[in-house]
Parts: structure tokens; sequence; C-alpha cells
């Protein structure tokens, strides 16, 4: 089977979405004890930009506890009468809310060229490493394991991580720059993608190990889960 033919015809089947519904759930753990969750729970109406949803934190780390729950309900301007490419305008809102780029496509908080050409490069030996499994049903299982991320590419995630941090998010935030200091991490990455050629799960796993300021080992997990309906 074609990987580029199989992507183009996930793209294509997502992208024309009219609405969209699912869960990600995310846990992280330290040395087997669970010192981060969270859920976020999402409806969303491709054809009119109606979202719901509903989200579940809960963490214990670096002497900071939070418990936090909220609904919400709101609508995304600009979707009304657009029913197709719902679901690509919708992942494009999400990745780029919080952060603007200037006019000029060199500007450093854009990573600038060479930041560009590094994601690309890393994008394309992923792309290179990714395995297909089709099953009887015609679904199929991507799977992916990288067991290092480039020097470069840590630094190029880094400053992204940073520049879409929010206060209010920022004790999420400093567990999350943990795993960008982990060593020998390994990565272990998986798609579901039913016969119709629509995504229904992805699944992504984290391991590593990490040396404190006292020099003191500890292991590290994340596991990251999105379910689509």
């Amino acid at each position: 089977m074609s990987k580029l033919k199989l992507m183009y015809d996930v793209v294509s089947t997502m992208k024309d979405k009219e609405a969209i519904s699912g869960a990600l759930k995310v846990e992280g753990k330290k040395d087997q004890t669970k010192i981060a969750s969270f859920v976020n729970e999402f409806t969303k109406d491709l054809s009119n930009g109606e979202t719901k949803v509903k989200i579940s934190t809960d963490l214990d780390y670096d002497g900071k506890k939070v418990k936090h729950e909220s609904q919400t309900e709101f609508t995304i301007q600009g979707c009304h009468g657009k029913m197709h490419h719902g679901f690509m305008k919708h992942m494009h809102h999400h990745n780029h809310h919080g952060h603007h780029c200037g006019e000029n496509h060199d500007d450093l908080k854009c990573g600038g060229i060479k930041g560009k050409l590094t994601m690309l490069a890393f994008v394309l030996n992923i792309f290179n490493q990714i395995k297909v499994e089709e099953n009887e049903d015609k679904s199929v299982l991507l799977s992916l394991n990288l067991n290092e991320i480039p020097d470069e590419m840590k630094k190029v995630f880094q400053e992204r991580f940073s520049q879409r941090t929010m206060p209010e998010h920022q004790h999420h935030h400093s567990f999350m720059k943990e795993f960008f200091t982990l060593k020998e991490a390994k990565i272990e990455f998986n798609v579901w993608i039913n016969k119709a050629r629509e995504v229904e799960k992805i699944v992504v796993t984290v391991d590593g190990e990490q040396i404190d300021e006292l020099n003191e080992n500890h292991d590290l997990s994340l596991k990251a889960e999105l379910s689509l309906a």
C-alpha cells in the first residue's frame, strides 16, 4: 500500500467532515506515580462553528496541586455557510490560536527559514519510517517508533512551545517542558484508520529518563490518546 496515497485519502476524507466529536486524554507519570492528567471532551458542528468543550485537569507536580473542571460553549466566527474543509480549518484554528507571524516569513517568531527546513527534514524522515499494516476489513494501523529526537529539532519544538505558553496554563507547560530534556527518549505513535479512511484514534506515548538538579534519575512517561467519533 502506498503511504502517500493513503495519507492523501485520509486528508481528503477528514477535511470535508461537517461535524467532529471526541475526547483527548493525557496522563503523565513520574517514577510510576501519576502527576498530571488532562481530559478534553469536545463536539463541534463544522458547518456553523458551534462548539461544546468539557475540560478536566488534575495536576500534582513540583509542589503544586491544581484541579479544574469547566464546560464551555461558543461559536467560531467565519464558519457559517462553509460546509467544506471544515475539519482542516478546525485544526488550523487550534494550532495557530494565540500565535501570529509577521508578514516577513523569516520572522524569528515563525521559526525562520532554517527552522522551517529543519521541521521539513524531520517530517520527511518520520514519513519514511512510518509502518503501514492493513487489516482484512480494509482498516489500517499506522505505527512509528522514534528512539531519539535530534537536538536541533528539540530546539524548534521548545521555541514554538514557549511562543504558545499562556499564563493560565503555565503549570502544565512547566510539566511538559520536562519531556524536552529526557535522555534516550522513546516515542511511540499509532494511528487507527477505518476502511472509510477516517481517523478513529491516535495514541502517542513518550518514555525516558530525567536527571534533576540534584543529579538524581527519574523515569518520566506521557500518554496522549485522541479518540474521534
